[in-house]
């Protein structure tokens, strides 16, 4: 026994000395041969991150660039994927949708993870009446239609100077924080009852100290998987609202093109729905494989299922 302790023990030390490129190289490898369809998906939220930072270099044209002696062209060596009505290429107005799709994306899931955090891990944490007080406000809001949330914010931010792409990000936070504070809630009770957690109260902890040094991090996996699920869920959500005409008004948006050039004008210059629906499906997928191998990787309960 103390003969395999002690070669385990080397064989963790001999891990650590190697370069940090050699363990990321490895690690790297390893999700691939585990996990393909995962290292897919991270392949495509990689590729969409990097159109939504480098959009102004990647874009072949400017964003605002008209052409009215090619309006609606098909794909050519100019214009990969055609012009719309007014002589926009639709490649660069793509490139510049994924730049407000992902940040709305990313920005909402964010805001709504930190409110989420903060009332799930207070609220299980303190019990008693200030854990009443929070869930019946949570129950309260998660009884309230998102969509009737969305188009009310949405609607009358659009009559003020308020921009409109911080309003969606605030208003699809709103829309989510609710359910996710209930989950972050569930796994802090489970959490507190954990004798590391009573040994730690017992020496004299604190419950900030409690709560940032035993609780946080053992929800931090979860929260990760929350998160990384849930990105391509307020993509989908800014391009149906985008469709349904309450996205940023002069923005090139997924769900605009899809909802303005994209119907009128498909049987002419099909990639003009084509082209934006391919890039919702393909980020939304993405992003899914993505969360869904993370997550089998974070919970050892799940670690070596599927693929």
């Amino acid at each position: 026994m103390a003969q395999a302790a002690d070669s385990y023990a080397e064989l963790v030390l001999r891990q650590k000395a190697r370069p940090l490129w050699v363990r990321v190289l490895t690690a790297s490898g390893t999700f691939v041969y585990r996990k393909p369809m995962g290292a897919f998906g991270s392949l495509l939220v990689i590729f969409f991150i990097t159109l939504a930072i480098f959009a102004p270099m990647i874009s072949p044209y400017e964003v605002g660039r008209i052409d009215l002696r090619n309006s609606l062209a098909g794909p050519s060596a100019d214009y990969w994927l055609g012009t719309d009505d007014v002589g926009h290429d639709v490649l660069t107005r793509l490139i510049w949708g994924a730049r407000l799709s992902v940040s709305i994306g990313f920005g909402a899931v964010l805001a709504s993870t930190i409110v989420a955090t903060m009332l799930g891990v207070f609220s299980a944490y303190s019990g008693g009446w200030v854990d009443m007080a929070i869930g019946r406000f949570i129950d309260a809001w998660i009884a309230l239609p998102d969509l009737i949330i969305l188009i009310t914010i949405l609607g009358i931010v659009r009559r003020t100077e308020v921009n409109l792409t911080w309003a969606m990000v605030v208003a699809l936070a709103l829309s989510r924080y609710a359910g996710v504070t209930r989950i972050y809630r569930s796994a802090v009770i489970e959490l507190r009852n954990r004798p590391y957690v009573e040994a730690a109260e017992a020496s004299g902890a604190n419950m900030v100290r409690v709560m940032r040094s035993h609780i946080f991090p053992n929800v931090l996996p979860l929260i990760i998987v929350t998160s990384t699920t849930a990105v391509p869920l307020a993509i989908l959500a800014e391009a149906s609202l985008s469709f349904l005409g309450f996205g940023p008004a002069g923005e090139p948006s997924w769900g605009q093109m899809l909802s303005v050039d994209g119907r009128e004008f498909f049987r002419k210059q099909p990639m003009l729905a084509l082209a934006p629906g391919a890039a919702i499906g393909l980020s939304v997928f993405g992003f899914n494989m993505f969360g869904d191998a993370l997550r089998d990787i974070l919970d050892p309960r799940l670690r070596g299922e599927g693929r």
